[in-house]
């Protein structure tokens, strides 16, 4: 009789139906696959029968296999979030154990220690700075305050005006008669003390016919630190088009009582200077000094590197996570937590960084969705609760043909 049948499609449809369920409830967690039950026939063989006549036993749940098409990408505004636009697996590892897991979800924040963690403790590993490869490591953000750093150099693109008169002698900082034009510019000395560096220039002379390298006009530089003694920085010559030709600038000297290392001499960069007949105008001020900072906020890139920014304008780069690909990700065992583990089937785990190979790209501040089609699931729980129907009537009239054979006389 085929109870056996009736009932291997009813379990069958129940485990679908469970398959199906699970899909659903996940529905809206960040990174999920969707999983299909596959079913296979069964065959009962024994000997002397022939091919033409074997019935089958009903079915057998074969597998439950896993896509991993791209979910969509959401938008959460937590830095820390990524998402993985491509292949391959965040690798994590809790703190107590060297067993690596992998991963979707890249829901990320930080501990106390400054581990990246996910929202169930496992530490995002990755390559430490300057490092694409190797054996990664747990990524940590330090809180350390970042240290100063004196300014050595600054770059100046400006325009001094070309129909200035000569002004002779060392400009009075307190005599707007005595220089031509003056600016202003913030530097640090080796604490991260903030000083403000005045700058001074003065039209000395015209060559007339051109000097040899082609300049027509000599201007002279001098700078002032925190509204002390002038002194005198060089000079710089343009030609008869306003443009740059040379100088012989020396870097000011300044000597501090602070206890920061002393004297700060800053070099000044004027390639980008122009002499053009318009006002005096400051185009740019960079220079490479920065006070102490606190941790501001944290970034990640493309290429999967985590950047952190301090109150100070510094960007360091902490590191660059890791990604895993397989050979056969469904040979991956789901372990729960969003959580992957490597087994034969699905081959030893291939770090890389993002971008190299065939591993995707990453998506900071976003979260990859679930690849759940509800639309579809739905569609496939109707279809399963038809079969279920089917065979339980495959069963019950079985039931009433056995029935009537024990009824009969």
């Amino acid at each position: 009789m085929a109870f056996q049948q009736g009932l291997s499609g009813i379990n069958n449809a129940a485990r679908s139906l469970d398959v199906i369920s699970h899909n659903v409830a996940n529905s809206n967690t960040v990174g999920f696959k969707a999983g299909a039950a596959q079913f296979a026939d069964v065959f009962s063989v024994s000997l002397g029968t022939g091919a033409a006549v074997q019935i089958g036993s009903g079915a057998n749940l074969a597998g439950v296999r896993q896509s991993f098409t791209q979910g969509g990408i959401t938008t959460t505004g937590n830095p820390l979030d990524m998402a993985i636009n491509g292949d391959g697996f965040f690798i994590v590892r809790r703190a107590d154990s060297a067993t690596p897991f992998y991963t979707r979800n890249g829901q990320f924040d930080i501990d106390k220690d400054g581990f990246v963690v996910s929202a169930t403790g496992e530490r995002l590993m990755g390559y430490p700075t300057g490092a694409t490869s190797g054996d990664p490591q747990p990524m940590q953000i330090s809180f350390q305050t970042a240290g100063a750093s004196a300014t050595s150099s600054a770059e100046l693109t400006l325009n001094l005006d070309g129909r200035a008169g000569v002004i002779a002698g060392v400009p009075d900082p307190t005599d707007p008669a005595s220089y031509t034009h003056a600016t202003s510019m913030v530097v640090y000395d080796s604490l991260g003390v903030q000083h403000s560096m005045s700058l001074y220039f003065n039209k000395t002379s015209l060559i007339s016919p051109p000097a040899a390298d082609g300049a027509t006009a000599e201007w002279q530089v001098y700078s002032s630190l925190d509204g002390g003694a002038v002194q005198a920085l060089g000079a710089v010559r343009f030609n008869d088009a306003g443009q740059y030709i040379s100088d012989t600038l020396v870097p000011s000297s300044n000597v501090l009582t602070n206890g920061a290392n002393s004297p700060l001499d800053v070099a000044l960069d004027l390639d980008q200077a122009t002499q053009y007949g318009t006002s005096f105008s400051v185009a740019a001020i960079s220079q490479d000094g920065r006070s102490a900072g606190e941790l501001s906020t944290i970034s990640v890139t493309s290429q999967g590197v985590i950047q952190a920014s301090y109150t100070s304008g510094e960007i360091r780069e902490v590191g660059r996570v890791a990604l895993a690909t397989f050979r056969n990700p469904n040979g991956l065992v789901s372990m729960g937590n969003n959580l992957w583990a490597a087994s034969v089937e699905s081959g030893q785990a291939t770090p890389g960084s993002p971008g190299s190979g065939t591993r995707g790209l990453i998506n900071g501040g976003a979260v990859e969705d679930s690849n759940i089609d509800l639309t579809a699931e739905l569609v496939q729980m109707i279809v399963q609760q038809r079969a279920y129907q089917a065979n339980a009537q495959s069963i019950q009239t079985q039931d009433q043909i056995l029935q009537t054979v024990i009824n009969l006389r």
